[in-house]
């Protein structure tokens, strides 16, 4: 065992791979390799001190010399197991450390990227991650000056850079600081809208704040602003110019789509609210649905709430409205498939060939005849969590809790519907929006927090490029068809090769197939 608190780095010596360090909550610990395991000795540190809380460690220029940073914003040198000398180099914790040829660079939570020599007896030069230092040619927005650095790692003469904000810098030695990359941070990212009429689309996320990314060949951050709460849900107006916002608290705002500044704001509910949709047309009513199992509608002009859904037995997950905006389509996490008159919220009895025949203008439903395809054969009632239909009602893209995005011909009716299958979520897919000219589909994964483009293609218009994700089938007969991958998912039985896997390789006959021995008393 290390150290009863937390252990934040293991770092294997270079020169010694027998020999590694591993430091933590007031702890820094001298391994070495003995036999089957480890003996550890703890770092000594003599009359220079008591035993901080580390943060980050390296190793230095030889097998003995040690360097580790603390949370009080100290480097510390270590020869061997001992303490030789303390540094100080940042404000607040030293959250990462990167050797060099000669020197060492540290990044900290004061936003500061500092090149030391090899002795840390001189700070050659120090990089502040600001707005005002972001070079031209930088893809989006800082959240905040001066955002706490978490990672550091050197390549091709440049120093990468990784803050606490999910972004991605590269800091020319010389001075200018690039924004490769950028991203959501803490929690899942489960809100997501495309814009109606432009190449835009909005993310909220449990990390308290709302995005909104460009998803033309710049791929960058346009805007982004904190809120006082997360959020899970979002939709633009019908004509773009507002955006309405769920938070996690119960509350939900509506803000200018350019500027993202409050317009108005209200609470009636004490819980997250899941989905949020402006009625079609003029966009003259809001729905909002909540954990608590209620929608609630408002009238947006007078901002005044004009109806209340009830009769659902568990929390609202998807909701649409139909073509006129008198309509609305509800799942709930209990599998059930509802609907309400707009905008008084009583609630309505349709039979399903009926709901057939409605015009919806979107359908994000995971639920219902048309759909019934998009269940897999094994699963959850939540496991796929998201759904979008393009425009001209031809194909339906779902997300899933195993990170697959599929798409399905609509209506997917029957079970087990055939389906194109891609792969690049690491996790769970929580939302999925065509674009308003569906040439492009949008994902958002949970614990990934990332945000994926995905480019569609027509039937007989498809490049023959390499695909970086799994395609799923390739109407191939060698791949087995349009539906290879269904096909392969019905026969496959879990339980059989789940148990049938040996754990190492056998080799040999079985005990009870091989030939035995005659007694003596037998012959």
């Amino acid at each position: 065992r290390g150290s009863k608190d937390k252990i934040f780095v293991v770092k294997v010596n270079p020169y010694m791979p027998d020999k590694l360090i591993t430091v933590g909550i007031k702890h820094m610990k001298f391994w070495r390799r003995a036999g089957g395991g480890l003996i550890g000795r703890k770092g000594c540190i003599g009359a220079l001190g008591r035993t901080d809380t580390m943060m980050c460690a390296v190793y230095g220029w030889t097998e003995e010399m040690t360097f580790s940073g603390t949370s009080t914003g100290d480097v510390c040198i270590w020869r061997d197991v001992f303490l030789i000398k303390t540094v100080k180099a940042h404000d607040g914790p030293v959250f990462s450390m990167h050797a060099l040829e000669k020197g060492f660079v540290t990044g900290g939570k004061d936003g500061v990227v500092a090149l030391w020599d090899d002795t840390f007896e001189r700070c050659l030069k120090t990089y502040a991650i600001k707005r005002a230092a972001l070079a031209p040619g930088s893809k989006g927005l800082l959240l905040e000056d001066n955002p706490s650095i978490r990672a550091i790692s050197l390549g091709h003469g440049h120093i990468l850079v990784g803050t606490k904000n999910g972004e991605i810098l590269e800091v020319d030695k010389s001075g200018p600081i690039t924004l490769l990359v950028q991203g959501h941070m803490e929690g899942e990212v489960w809100g997501l809208a495309t814009h109606p009429h432009l190449p835009i689309c909005a993310t909220v996320s449990d990390d308290k704040t709302l995005r909104i990314w460009d998803l033309s060949p710049s791929h960058c951050m346009l805007a982004v602003r904190k809120l006082k709460k997360g959020g899970r849900c979002c939709c633009f107006s019908p004509d773009g110019k507002a955006l309405a916002v769920g938070l996690n608290d119960g509350s939900f705002l509506i803000v200018n789509a350019d500027t993202l500044e409050d317009l108005v704001s209200f609470q009636h509910r004490k819980d997250v609210i899941s989905e949020i949709r402006f009625s079609p047309g003029a966009g003259k009513y809001l729905a909002v649905a909540s954990c608590d199992n209620f929608v609630d509608i408002y009238n947006v002009m007078s901002s005044k709430r004009v109806g209340i859904c009830k009769g659902a037995s568990s929390y609202i997950t998807h909701m649409d409205w139909d073509i006129r905006g008198k309509l609305l389509q509800v799942n709930t996490g209990a599998k059930e498939q509802l609907f309400f008159e707009a905008p008084r919220g009583k609630k309505q009895t349709i039979p399903s060939l009926e709901v057939e025949k409605i015009d919806w203008a979107s359908w994000t439903s995971v639920l219902g005849s048309c759909c019934e395809g998009i269940w897999p054969i094994i699963g959850e009632v939540t496991d796929v969590t998201a759904s979008c239909l393009t425009s001209d009602s031809k194909v339906l893209a779902t997300g899933d809790d195993f990170g697959f995005v599929k798409l399905f011909r609509y209506p997917a009716k029957g079970k087990f519907g055939k389906f194109k299958r891609y792969v690049a979520h690491s996790t769970h897919v929580t939302n999925v929006r065509w674009t308003y000219d569906d040439s492009l589909l949008v994902t958002v994964g949970g614990a990934d927090t990332s945000l994926m483009l995905w480019t569609y293609e027509m039937e007989g218009h498809r490049d023959s490029r390499q695909c970086d994700s799994e395609e799923s089938d390739l109407d191939s007969e060698e791949d087995g068809g349009y539906d290879s991958d269904v096909t392969r998912e019905n026969e496959i039985n879990y339980t059989i090769k789940a148990l049938s896997t040996n754990i190492r390789p056998m080799f040999g006959i079985k005990p009870h197939l091989q030939q035995k021995e005659p007694t003596l008393d037998e012959r």
